[in-house]
C-alpha cells in the first residue's frame, strides 16, 4: 500500500541558522516519505444489498453452501473457519446443514495488476548535478545551482508504475426454507505486492462491519494493519460442527 506525500515549499531563501532547521525538517520530511512504503492500513470498498423486507431477526442460524469439490479444497476451509469467526462476531451461530435457517456461501479471487502512482520527490539540497559541495571548514554548503546561502530545490514529480493484486471476497446469505436470497455483501482492495491469504481476513472484517448494512450504500472501511503472520486470522474462528 502507499500514499502519496504531500508537496513542500520552495525557492526562498534562508539564512545559516534557518538553514540547518531547514535540513532538520528535510530530514523528518524524507523519513516520513521513506514510511509511506510500509502502509499501516488497509482499505477496502464494501457494497451490500439485502431483500426488501428482511430483517436480521433470530435465530440467526447458517451452514455453509459449497460443492464436494470446494469442501475438499483446504484454501476454502481456513476462509470458511475465518468467515465464521466474523459471522459469531454478529451473532450467528454455525450449525449442521438441516438445522440452519440461512445457507452461507463465498467467493473470492485475485488477480495481480499495475497502478500508475504519482510521488513527489525532495532533491537533497546539499547535492547538484556534480556532487557535494564543501566550504572552507570542511562543512558541506550549496556553492552549486542555488547559490549562498542557497535555495531549496523545487520537488519534483515522478510517476511508476505499482505491481498491485485486486482482491475479491462476495458473501451470500440464503434463506434455507426458500431457498431465496436475502442478503449479499461484496468487499473489494488492493495492495502492493499483496498475498490473497493475506488479504482475506480484511476482505472478511471488511464485509461485516455495520452488518447487516444499508443496502446499495457504497462505503469505505479502513483496517489498522496486524503484526505478526497470523494475528489478522479472526481468533474466535472454530470448526464446523459435524
Amino acid at each position: 500500500m502507499w500514499q502519496q506525500a504531500g508537496r513542500g515549499t520552495g525557492g526562498h531563501r534562508i539564512d545559516a541558522n534557518g538553514r540547518w532547521r531547514r535540513l532538520a525538517a528535510w530530514l523528518a520530511l524524507a523519513g516520513a516519505v521513506l514510511l509511506t512504503g510500509c502502509a499501516s492500513t488497509v482499505v477496502t470498498d464494501v457494497t451490500a444489498f439485502r431483500q426488501p423486507g428482511w430483517q436480521n431477526d433470530a435465530p440467526r442460524t447458517y451452514s455453509f453452501e459449497h460443492t464436494p469439490e470446494q469442501a475438499a479444497q483446504l484454501e476454502r476451509q481456513t476462509y470458511e473457519q475465518w468467515l465464521a469467526g466474523a459471522l459469531a462476531g454478529v451473532g450467528f451461530e454455525q450449525v449442521p446443514e438441516k438445522q440452519a435457517r440461512y445457507r452461507v456461501s463465498m467467493e473470492y479471487n485475485a488477480a495481480p495488476g499495475m497502478v500508475r502512482v504519482a510521488e513527489t520527490v525532495y532533491p537533497d539540497p546539499w547535492y547538484g548535478p556534480w556532487g557535494p559541495y564543501w566550504g572552507p571548514y570542511g562543512f558541506s554548503r550549496p556553492w552549486g545551482p542555488w547559490g549562498w546561502p542557497g535555495y531549496w530545490p523545487p520537488p519534483q514529480t515522478v510517476v511508476r508504475d505499482v505491481p498491485v493484486t485486486f482482491a475479491s471476497l462476495n458473501v451470500y446469505f440464503k434463506d434455507a426454507a426458500t431457498g431465496r436470497r436475502v442478503y449479499q455483501v461484496s468487499a473489494q482492495n488492493q495492495t502492493e505486492n499483496g498475498n490473497p491469504a493475506a488479504m482475506m481476513p480484511y476482505l472478511i472484517r471488511s464485509a461485516f462491519t455495520e452488518f447487516p448494512a444499508e443496502s446499495g450504500r457504497p462505503r469505505r472501511v479502513t483496517l489498522p494493519v496486524d503484526e505478526g503472520t497470523t494475528a489478522a486470522a479472526p481468533a474466535d474462528a472454530k470448526p464446523a460442527p459435524k
